[in-house]
């Protein structure tokens, strides 16, 4: 039975997480940023979810947990299980609509949370903190963030407990070599030039070995690179001592894999399955008996061990059908894996010509996104309004909740500010400059003719509020006469709340373009007195 000590960072983490506060770890790559969580399992006593940023890693973490006896379940995009597990592994977003509810876990645990900065994904982080019940405690887990401290600040701003354990360490140290100034080695028999199936790679990985630099994980753009490039070195770098598998292992590895696995070469990337990746791939390479593993990008947040050495064999790669430049803070995690603890006294960052070096790498500065989630927005808003709250309210409460110093506006905030008009329309100054001036006096003027006359209440089932809205589209029609070219018809007047049609209308037709025409246009309107046929014809 393998024991392992925590060490005195790690053990501080746990103990803060004992003690109610919310834990922010930053600490480098390989350093044992998980093992706080699974020191906490024997003692939950109330469901954790597990977050991580892809399901290839959920699918792992999920196998690897069951291993161990957990009680596991998984939560992603197309896989639902055992979801009153003390455990649930999840993708961030597939948590959303419980947050929403205003429900939550004992324990949200936010692996690689520089997810924040994605321009696309972080938004759903940042909401996701925003709506966690002040009940579930936080864990975020990173190797690559340069502003931490601006993290704890938030969260101690949305009136969080919260505390950084920052570990700057490495556990084994890190050097750069240039492959270009090592001799090369007589035993590459390959000729062809070409990086992905020839010679080239095969020749860098000779260097590494005869400088006594291996085993060597290298890392490649998409899963067809990383299988040619192990094939190519696997077929040019004899063995003097293959490796011996049990037929158990030639099983799960399948028979490509075999033959590379006993030239002491393998691949590693999402299309194997967990049996074969973490089962023997990564236990053999953990073991040393493995030379050269050649992994994807994508999934180098996911790898769960180190070698001596590091090759990333480019700037690029693919991200499911997209492809993506490889970020700085992903190369330094990449990079992180760079020297096995306890086996080298040092890491090496390897590379050559135009290759990724550490010079290349930097920790990520946090920021928020610049878009608004607006159906997240409008879900809390929908929440609010069955509870008999003012839905704005609720959406600008959230705001204030963002990773964001800054306002993050929505147009609503000065209505909020100076309450309703008779008419009910709940639009800011900036808005209501383009809401027909004629439309807004016939409103009101209706509302009060509805308590002149005995209760005639401007409602929507009313048959004055439906000669309302026919007044209301004769004074659109009118207004489209004036600016023929933004739009030429309009549809019947739906019975929906009135701050709905308004800005869903106003929006629409504003945002097609000519906004500084229109509102110089109604400005001028005003100055002049001019009034609308809908102004004549209520008068």
């Amino acid at each position: 039975m393998e024991l392992v000590i925590p060490d005195l960072w790690q053990q501080e983490a746990v103990r803060a997480l004992q003690q109610g506060q919310d834990v922010v770890v930053q600490a480098p790559t390989g350093s044992g940023k998980t093992y706080i969580f699974e020191l906490l399992y024997p003692n939950l006593k109330t469901q954790a979810v597990f977050t991580v940023p892809t399901r290839a890693l959920a699918n792992d973490k999920l196998s690897e947990w069951r291993a161990r006896g957990w009680d596991v379940g998984i939560s992603t995009g197309d896989v639902a299980l055992n979801l009153d597990a003390k455990v649930v592994v999840a993708t961030l977003e597939t948590q959303r609509g419980r947050f929403l509810r205003g429900e939550g876990p004992g324990l949200l645990v936010m692996d690689e949370f520089q997810m924040l900065g994605d321009p696309m994904r972080g938004v759903h982080y940042e909401l996701a903190v925003a709506l966690a019940p002040k009940a579930t405690q936080l864990l975020f887990l990173s190797g690559s963030v340069a502003n931490p401290r601006d993290v704890v600040a938030w969260l101690q701003r949305i009136g969080r407990d919260a505390v950084l354990i920052e570990h700057k360490t490495r556990p084994v140290p890190l050097e750069e070599t240039d492959l270009g100034n090592l001799p090369d080695s007589q035993f590459v028999q390959s000729r062809s030039p070409s990086r992905t199936g020839g010679s080239f790679w095969p020749r860098m990985i000779g260097r590494a070995m005869r400088a006594d630099l291996a085993p060597v994980l290298v890392f490649a753009p998409r899963r067809a690179a990383a299988e040619q490039i192990a094939q190519a070195i696997a077929s040019a770098l004899p063995v003097r001592d293959p490796l011996r598998l049990t037929p158990a292992q030639e099983a799960t590895a399948g028979k490509s894999l075999t033959k590379l696995l006993r030239n002491r070469v393998a691949y590693h990337h999402s299309g194997l399955s967990y049996a074969a990746r973490a089962g023997v791939v990564e236990s053999l390479a953990k073991a040393g008996q493995l030379n050269v593993v050649v992994a994807t990008m994508g999934l180098a947040a996911g790898i769960n061990f180190s070698m001596r050495s590091v090759i990333v064999t480019d700037r690029r790669y693919f991200a499911g059908n997209f492809e993506r430049q490889v970020e700085a803070d992903e190369l330094l995690q990449m990079f992180g894996r760079a020297g096995r603890r306890g086996l080298d006294e040092v890491g090496h960052a390897l590379y050559t010509n135009d290759l990724p070096r550490l010079s290349d790498t930097k920790a990520r500065q946090l920021r928020r996104a610049a878009q608004v989630d607006w159906p997240s927005l409008i879900s809390v808003m929908h929440a609010a309004k069955q509870r008999g709250e003012q839905p704005f309210a609720a959406a600008v409460e959230l705001t204030h909740s963002l990773f964001s110093v800054q306002r993050v506006p929505l147009g609503v905030e000065h209505s909020l500010d100076s309450g309703p008009r008779p008419c009910g329309l709940w639009v800011t100054d900036e808005r209501a400059r383009f809401v027909r001036r004629g439309m807004i006096e016939m409103l009101n003027f209706s509302r009060r003719m509805g308590s002149e006359t005995g209760g005639r209440k401007c409602d929507a089932r009313s048959r004055f509020c439906a000669r309302k809205r026919s007044v209301a589209a004769g004074a659109d029609r009118a207004a489209y006469a004036r600016w023929g070219r933004h739009g030429k018809s309009l549809p019947a007047a739906r019975a929906e709340p009135l701050w709905a049609r308004v800005a869903g209308r106003d929006g629409a037709r504003f945002g097609r373009g000519g906004i500084g025409e229109m509102a110089e246009e109604s400005d001028r309107s005003q100055r002049n007195n001019v009034r609308t046929r809908a102004d004549v014809q209520l008068r």
